[in-house]
């Protein structure tokens, strides 16, 4: 079965600012974006980066998106205002000062090795198609120079069974804020690499199934990138490095796929960590999926009487 994109297609590389979603309109406009003067070689928040890899994708090209919340669990401290991924916004929660001595294990709230996350489902499953194959969008804002973003960030899981998950890589690179400090800064996006939240609002950063080929569940057929039914979003707690009153750095600290610990918007309250937009608004922009099998079979149907008409 070939995968379906759920608006107009164009094949283009995965360095192309038009991806296999956007309609012709969407990708007019992107061109006539002026390109960002940047830092790092990944792409700012808004817009068209020229030559990077990973250029995020407007929320008017999307049009099918996911369909239920499986599970969601977040970190203490959420506020009730923030904690309602069926009808509003879901945030995964900041786990604030875990600073821990031998003396004192536990100050503050318990677990920055245990962040939150959410689960979501389709109605029919993901599938690697060319190029990006899904975008994750959130609620920041650029806040400083070109490139920078009130960031809240999340690593991106996805799974066939809703069991065994894949992690995508990541590369954070941002030693200091942008703009601003303490809990409400900018941090250069240019920077980061394949973690949610990157891009600003009404922006989805783009997923691409293709670089997951070569870990060991995919390998071993258990995660099936033609058919992926679930996306786990798991909150980056963005402390950078900490240390405990010994000097010796907290255990779990949230680090990048090259051993870098990760800056975001770290402690927020009330509504910290990842925000999750809400299932009547779509976080996961579905742009490569398997057609539903009634539809498959209905294009056989008319191909068929097609064919007949042809004959005679």
């Amino acid at each position: 079965m070939k995968p379906t994109t759920n608006k107009t297609t164009k094949a283009a590389s995965s360095r192309s600012p038009f991806r296999p979603n956007l309609t012709p309109q969407a990708a007019a406009a992107a061109l006539m974006l002026p390109s960002v003067v940047k830092a790092g070689i990944y792409a700012a928040p808004t817009g068209y980066t020229e030559g990077a890899p990973d250029n995020p994708i407007a929320r008017s090209a999307i049009s099918v998106w996911e369909t239920g919340v499986v599970s969601y669990d977040p970190a203490p401290g959420v506020s009730s205002s923030f904690s309602n991924p069926e009808t509003g916004l879901a945030s995964l929660g900041d786990l604030s000062n875990p600073l821990t001595t031998s003396s004192s294990p536990t100050i503050g709230l318990i677990g920055i090795d245990a962040p939150g996350s959410i689960t979501l489902s389709f109605a029919n499953p993901i599938t690697d198609g060319d190029g990006a194959d899904f975008a994750v969008f959130e609620n920041g804002f650029t806040y400083g120079p070109a490139g920078s973003l009130f960031a809240e960030l999340a690593y991106v899981e996805v799974s066939s069974d809703g069991i065994n998950f894949v992690r995508f890589e990541s590369i954070s690179l941002n030693t200091s804020t942008s703009a601003g400090s303490g809990a409400f800064a900018g941090y250069d996006m240019t920077n980061v690499y394949n973690l949610a939240g990157k891009s600003a609002a009404n922006w989805g950063t783009p997923f691409d199934l293709s670089e997951l080929a070569t870990q060991n569940l995919v390998i071993d057929g258990i995660v099936d990138l033609s058919a992926i039914n679930y996306v786990r979003l798991v909150d980056v707690v963005g402390s950078g490095s900490i240390t405990d009153g010994e000097g010796a750095e907290i255990p779990g600290i949230a680090k990048d796929s090259l051993g870098n610990p990760i800056l975001d918007n770290w402690v927020t309250s009330g509504s910290g960590g990842f925000d999750y937009v809400g299932l009547p608004t779509g976080a996961i922009g579905v742009i490569h999926s398997v057609p539903e099998l009634g539809t498959v079979l209905l294009s056989a149907v008319f191909a068929g009487f097609a064919c007949i008409k042809r004959r005679r």
